[in-house]
């Protein structure tokens, strides 16, 4: 449940963008849970098939078309806008990060400023900031922004560009804007990592760890993650309303946050639970530790193999990958904390065993078809 002192709020009509995606899920579920902080809750997304909720209209449409994204705010008349739309980073089709990360942000902020829409909450990404795969410990906000993140990462690179976007609009033509920076998202709905997990657990590849595992690593459970970002939205309606001033100490318009659960795990001990909660038991004395360096030369080879058989195809696996899981990726979040009053209320633990259940209970539902 939302603290007493936000709960009173009312947020209006909230526009979600990509509210059908893992963090749009959580967004609207976890506004339908708390006595509807909302006057009209709308989805905006380019497929409105899963991740459906009862009483909430939703609007099919692609973010890269400025008529469509105009369209849906006439219709939905929003006093919120939360853009949390973002393309699957492992998608072979490079094309979508830049149509969704880059247009489509420079779409919904002309159409916001255009209609007089006052807040808008947009959603980025911890790898802003990430160097190559070198080690994160406690990255904060001050961090510089890479201009080549992530080793050149396509995604990162439109994130950031997106991000960009979104600041320099705050401000002008009445639109306030804040940016949360997330790290990996897990819970109901994830279909990425949990499953992943699972899966490790389900074919017995779980004893084989990539690397010496002794690496911390931040995640952040969806509802805690939904939570933050209509804490950004009410701190944007006040300071649209407020007469006086903030203190700088204080703003939360132009500025930008990094969410996490506040509780960095290994993460192949975050594997591990996972696999252990769906059944599949591994303790770290049965696991097999393979040199991280030896597994990518390896990898490398396979890919470009994989490559050439498939003229230009990418493995569903490939080595950058691997090297996410050995690496330190930690985040503070005592800005959130102060400015905010975001305060993680589902822990590591509850969040995955939330995140099992909805897988195990998803593969039940097929069985019976």
């Amino acid at each position: 449940m939302l603290p007493p002192e936000h709960a009173a709020q009312d947020l209006g009509n909230v526009l979600i963008i990509g509210g059908c995606g893992l963090l749009g899920r959580h967004i609207v579920k976890f506004l339908l849970e708390n006595d509807k902080p909302a006057s009209e809750i709308f989805v905006f997304d380019i497929s409105i098939k899963q991740n459906r909720f009862n009483g909430i209209t939703y609007i099919a449409g692609d973010l890269s078309h400025k008529d469509a994204v105009s369209a849906a705010m006439k219709q939905t008349n929003p006093n919120v806008i939360i853009n949390v739309a973002s393309p699957d980073a492992m998608t072979p089709d490079k094309s979508v990060f830049a149509k969704c990360n880059i247009v489509g942000v420079q779409n919904v902020i002309e159409c916001a400023q255009e209609q007089g829409i006052r807040v808008l909450v947009h959603s980025s990404s911890s790898e802003v900031v990430q160097d190559s795969y070198h080690d994160m410990v406690w990255a904060n906000e001050n961090w510089p922004v890479q201009e080549n993140p992530v080793n050149g990462s396509v995604y990162a690179k439109t994130k950031v560009v997106g991000e960009g976007l979104a600041l320099a609009a705050n401000g002008q033509k009445g639109l306030l804007t804040t940016v949360i920076r997330l790290c990996t998202i897990f819970g109901e709905g994830d279909r990425v990592l949990t499953r992943h997990f699972i899966e490790l657990g389900r074919k017995g590849t779980i004893k084989y760890q990539v690397g010496q595992g002794k690496n911390l690593y931040d995640f952040i459970y969806g509802g805690n993650a939904a939570e933050g970002h209509l804490l950004a939205a009410k701190a944007l309606l006040k300071a649209a309303t407020s007469e006086g001033k903030v203190p700088e100490n204080k703003r939360v318009d132009g500025e930008v946050f990094f969410m996490t659960n506040g509780e960095p795990w290994l993460f192949w001990g975050a594997a591990r639970f996972v696999s252990n909660a769906a059944g599949y038991p591994i303790t770290e004395q049965q696991v097999w530790k393979i040199p991280m360096e030896l597994v990518c030369f390896f990898m490398q080879i396979w890919e470009l193999v994989y490559w050439v058989f498939t003229f230009g195809g990418e493995p569903e696996v490939k080595a950058k990958m691997l090297r996410y899981t050995g690496q330190i990726r930690t985040f503070d979040i005592t800005k959130a904390r102060e400015r905010l009053g975001y305060e993680p209320r589902v822990s590591m633990e509850d969040g995955f065993r939330r995140g099992v259940k909805w897988h195990l209970d998803q593969d039940k539902g097929h069985a019976k078809r």
